[in-house]
């Protein structure tokens, strides 16, 4: 483990309380309501023991964390756009972040069940699948489904995490303000027009942006900018919210053009044999100034 990977695990590392009779009723308790709770995409860390059955495991987490080259976020303010359950959103506050915003609309307000389900019945019919906001009955806004490991987690660890329910495209700066720091991650591919979606989050960053994005290299064409499209009836990995998925010139490019001053690539690309496509997860830091 490298000298980075290690400082970032002993920031989030917290002392575990020991399950003891006292707190055993308290311990079922919570495990009772992380289970009730029927689809869990991070795994965090609740105390006690007790950690959310999350789809990306610990390890991973931590993985993700190290490649991310997050900067020293003490007394930063931290956006986390596309925040789910919100493990980052809490890993930013746990490293010291003076103000951390959650923002999520798409995940927050979609029934998974029903999404799932509506996914279940194209396949049987052999139709294809559509993007979920063209399906109303699969929007539960009032209730926000999707929001209830986030609530959960928070209200557990006592955070002060601000969330805001909203989409990315309608945020506004007068709003929510800018951000030191700006979490985009595994976002940017799901967005229709990503160049607009970019310039959206340099609005919102004063200091810089992590994104972390789906990649693909081509061979051949190491040096030409390219995004790769997904239309509804050749999905990414059965996804119909995946739409374009960028080269690292073409993601260089696309944060030039949104308005950022310099773009520092962490992932290097995988080598592709001439013709044929590798594909990989890019970390990149895009800075204002």
């Amino acid at each position: 483990m490298s000298r980075f990977q290690k400082t970032i695990s002993a920031l989030l590392r917290k002392p575990q309380q020991q399950r003891t009779t006292h707190n055993v009723s308290a311990v079922t308790e919570l495990e009772h309501k992380v289970a009730a709770i029927p689809f869990w995409f991070h795994s965090i860390d609740l105390g006690m023991g007790v950690v959310t059955p999350g789809l990306k495991s610990p390890e991973q987490h931590t993985r993700e964390l190290a490649s991310l080259r997050i900067p020293d976020l003490r007394d930063k303010t931290v956006l986390d756009i596309g925040a789910w359950d919100g493990f980052y959103s809490f890993a930013a506050e746990r490293l010291g972040a003076a103000r951390v915003v959650a923002l999520d609309h798409h995940v927050w307000c979609l029934d998974r069940q029903a999404k799932n389900k509506y996914k279940a019945d194209c396949k049987k019919k052999g139709i294809v699948q559509q993007h979920p906001k063209y399906i109303p009955e699969l929007w539960r806004v009032d209730e926000l489904p999707g929001k209830r490991g986030f609530n959960l987690a928070h209200a557990t660890l006592g955070s002060k995490v601000e969330a805001v329910v909203c989409d990315l495209m309608d945020t506004k700066v007068e709003d929510i303000g800018q951000f030191d720091v700006v979490l985009y991650l595994g976002v940017l591919y799901h967005m229709e027009n990503p160049l607009e979606s970019l310039r959206k989050v340099a609005q919102l960053t004063r200091e810089v942006a992590i994104i972390e994005t789906e990649a693909v290299a081509i061979g051949g064409h190491e040096a030409r900018p390219l995004c790769e499209y997904f239309p509804p009836t050749a999905q990414l990995k059965d996804d119909p919210t995946n739409f374009w998925v960028p080269n690292a010139p073409a993601l260089i490019g696309l944060c030039e053009t949104a308005g950022f001053k310099r773009v520092e690539l962490f992932t290097v690309p995988p080598t592709a044999r001439k013709g044929q496509i590798e594909r990989y997860r890019l970390v990149a830091h895009a800075f204002v100034s």
